[in-house]
């Protein structure tokens, strides 16, 4: 519109001065004889069609004054990603190939996970052996119970020593000696039973070692065996020839003998386990009952004392009282640092289970497989290149580069059509979604990038050109 106004200034101006170049007389020579009547006709004056000079709006092609702005661009997924293993290690399984058409989740391949497998097995020994350390520094565990027992048995000891100790003082310390005596025989019968079950587990760890063992040195020779015969090793003959094993029962026998190593491992993990567990059964007896004899020692001197006072043992008194207050204490801070110990474990075994999580890919959304650049026995990435990538099929857009003259014309929700080569004759409707905030520089243009969402997709490919008009405001 722009242009066709000043096109019409400037045929208005040249036909003006045609006009008034027309209108001045010509000058002619002096006539020598007086002119007649008849020959005084006014000359013919020439004439300027400035219809003709002046341009008129082509309304029948536009419809209106105002152009629709239109530009070439290209069709492009919502949604594409370059898919990579977030850990080390060598790809074990492919389990899509290219063109596949896959959902969200859907598994695509793996790496060798057995270090991973085992990481896994290993932090959950640490966790439980962490959760064990702190069950014996509970509040409620034995360990607090007999230094809460001892100080309050030494405090009592401390309490009856005061001088003016009564009768009811001696019922009391009485009652206190048959509790000790009490909690000695309660304590032992507890704590060896705690042992034999801690036995019981170490037994069924050690029994479950030896079969994993076994297994592990039957596939070890097998996989070894077909390592250096290349033949199967329970009939590695056939006739007179070598029996040569195929790649599916090489692979299935590898197979085999990383899962039985994998089980053989965890197997030596949980015997490491039992055996914590069974020592640490082992010293709690000692501690449990060495502590409830003690309390039966200090009701018997308490007794003693309050029958037969003796005031040059008031220090001695005082002293255990302060023995017992420090090992109550002492077990507070084992236990805060029991619960940090069970915190790292849980944290240690997140992560394992991340990494484990790590050495596979799935897809982020459904879409298509474009391309594959791994092969089994491959490092997990490659340097310079994705091993999977995934596009969107479905979800297509075009994109397209409007300059800046041209962007004020282009608003949000605005219809547009599209058109490509590959589909001669079609056009797809679709809206403005997106109308770039910054515009980008190309040379001398300033471009802004403008997404078009389509509502119909039949037949078109990402990548391909496309023209696209948006219709005007």
């Amino acid at each position: 519109m722009r242009k066709q106004f000043i096109r019409s200034l400037i045929i208005s101006g040249i036909a003006t001065g045609l006009i008034s170049c027309a209108g001045t007389p010509a000058a002619t020579s002096q006539p020598t004889a007086v002119a007649t009547v008849a020959n005084l006709q006014p000359t013919p004056q020439p004439t300027v069609d400035v219809g003709a000079l002046v341009a008129t709006p082509d309304t029948a092609a536009s419809g209106s004054m105002a152009a629709a702005v239109s530009g070439t661009g290209e069709i492009k997924t919502l949604n594409d990603a370059d898919l990579n293993f977030q850990v080390t290690g060598t790809v074990a399984q492919i389990l899509v190939k290219e063109g596949d058409s896959i959902k969200k989740d859907t598994l695509i391949a793996t790496l060798d996970t057995a270090i991973y497998d085992q990481q896994v097995a290993q932090a959950q020994a640490n966790l439980v052996s962490a959760k064990a350390t702190l069950a014996g520094f509970q509040a409620d565990g034995p360990d607090s119970r007999a230094a809460q027992a001892q100080l309050a048995q030494a405090q009592a000891t401390f309490d009856a020593t005061k001088p003016g100790a009564t009768s009811a003082d001696i019922e009391a310390s009485q009652l206190s000696l048959n509790a000790a005596k009490l909690n000695l025989k309660s304590t032992g019968d507890r704590l060896s039973l705690a042992k034999t079950q801690a036995q019981l587990q170490l037994d069924l760890a050690s029994q479950t070692v030896a079969q994993a063992t076994g297994q592990f040195l039957i596939d070890e020779f097998n996989w070894k065996w077909i390592q250096d015969k290349g033949t199967y090793p329970y009939n590695p003959s056939a006739g007179s020839r070598p029996n040569r094993i195929n790649d599916a029962s090489t692979r299935q026998y590898e197979s085999l003998y990383d899962i039985s190593k994998s089980k053989r491992d965890a197997a030596l993990i949980s015997l490491k386990s039992a055996q914590i567990g069974y020592d640490q059964a082992v010293q709690a007896e000692q501690v449990g009952i060495d502590t409830a004899q003690q309390q039966v020692a200090q009701a018997e001197l308490a007794l003693k004392r309050l029958t037969k006072p003796i005031g040059k043992d008031r220090a001695v008194i005082e002293a255990a009282l302060a023995v017992a207050q420090a090992a109550v204490n002492r077990l507070t801070v084992q236990r805060a640092q029991a619960e940090a110990g069970v915190a790292q474990a849980e944290a240690s075994l997140t992560l394992a289970n991340l990494n484990r999580q790590r050495a596979e890919i799935r897809a982020p959304f459904d879409g298509v497989v474009s391309f594959i650049n791994i092969s089994v026995g491959d490092p997990a990435n490659l340097a310079g290149r994705a091993p999977v990538q995934l596009i969107d099929a479905v979800n297509l857009q075009a994109e397209v580069q409007i300059s800046d003259v041209d962007i004020g014309g282009v608003t949000l929700n605005q219809g547009a059509t599209v058109s490509v080569d590959a589909m001669p004759g079609k056009q797809y409707p679709g809206v403005v979604t997106f109308i770039s905030p910054v515009a980008t520089v190309v040379g001398n243009a300033r471009l802004y990038t403008v997404h078009i969402k389509l509502t119909d997709i039949a037949g078109l490919r990402a990548g391909m050109s496309a023209r696209i008009s948006l219709n005007g405001k």
